[in-house]
């Protein structure tokens, strides 16, 4: 059975949780990430909510926004139209108020995912350094950093702006600001810079370019905390993978 995404797929009549699709954890990461170890590394998937429509029980319409945190542990994630088909089904149910419509999000959710998930506040963007991403029309691997930090580590917040990779199914662009807690001299900025460009024409679920550049970058001996990959929304979703090592 395959998800709805990249099909043209009919509003929905009625609510409908069964809409969910699960994307194994397992096969988003295979290749790559076949030999990694990912018990030590830690992070979560945002989705930021920002069309949150639901009836009350007195046919009173109302309009939320929230954030889904799903551990990066989880045995699934979902794909990103199901979501979106599930949340707009909410409106052919009557609710007593938004928390019983949280706890609905959140035992469907749970269910299809095998995890628990955390709803809270929409996330927002750090404030950040900003640097830019240098695209070339070659790929261009990251090259091994030989910056020798001082024992007192100057960790800051930088932001490589205007990030772009494919969508593997409908092969339309999605893209995104990277953000970095990373202690990085001026050559590290450049080579980074140019390994983000290198994914402007290479397919990627959001997932896993960001676990692909985090893993690049620990792997090339970069000296880095975290890394967030704030993908621009679309219809009413934004998803923010976060990742950062134990």
């Amino acid at each position: 059975m395959k998800g709805p995404l990249g099909k043209k797929v009919a509003a929905p009549k009625k609510f409908d949780p069964k809409v969910l699709f699960p994307i194994s954890r397992t096969d988003q990461r295979k290749g790559v990430f076949e030999k990694t170890d990912f018990s030590k590394i830690k992070g979560d998937d945002v989705w930021n909510i920002h069309e949150l429509l639901w009836i009350d029980k007195k046919n009173n319409s109302h309009h939320n926004e929230l954030s889904i945190s799903l551990n990066c542990t989880s045995k699934n994630t979902i794909e990103s139209k199901s979501m979106k088909l599930f949340l707009s089904s909410l409106v052919h149910k009557k609710f007593e108020n938004i928390s019983e419509v949280k706890n609905v999000i959140k035992r469907h959710i749970e269910a299809v995912t095998k995890s628990k998930i955390k709803l809270g506040k929409i996330y927002t963007k750090q404030d950040a350094t900003e640097c830019e991403i240098k695209i070339s029309s070659k790929v261009k691997p990251l090259k091994e950093s030989s910056y020798k930090a001082s024992k007192r580590k100057n960790f800051k917040t930088y932001v490589f702006k205007a990030f772009r990779s494919l969508c593997p199914v409908t092969n339309q662009p999605d893209i995104a600001d990277i953000y970095l807690i990373a202690d990085l001299n001026a050559e590290n900025k450049k080579d980074i810079s140019e390994y983000l460009g290198s994914f402007f024409e290479k397919n990627g679920f959001h997932e896993r370019c960001v676990e692909e550049i985090f893993l690049e970058l620990k792997r090339k001996k970069y000296l880095i905390k975290s890394i967030e990959g704030y993908f621009e929304r679309r219809g009413g979703i934004a998803i923010i993978p976060r990742r950062y090592s134990v």
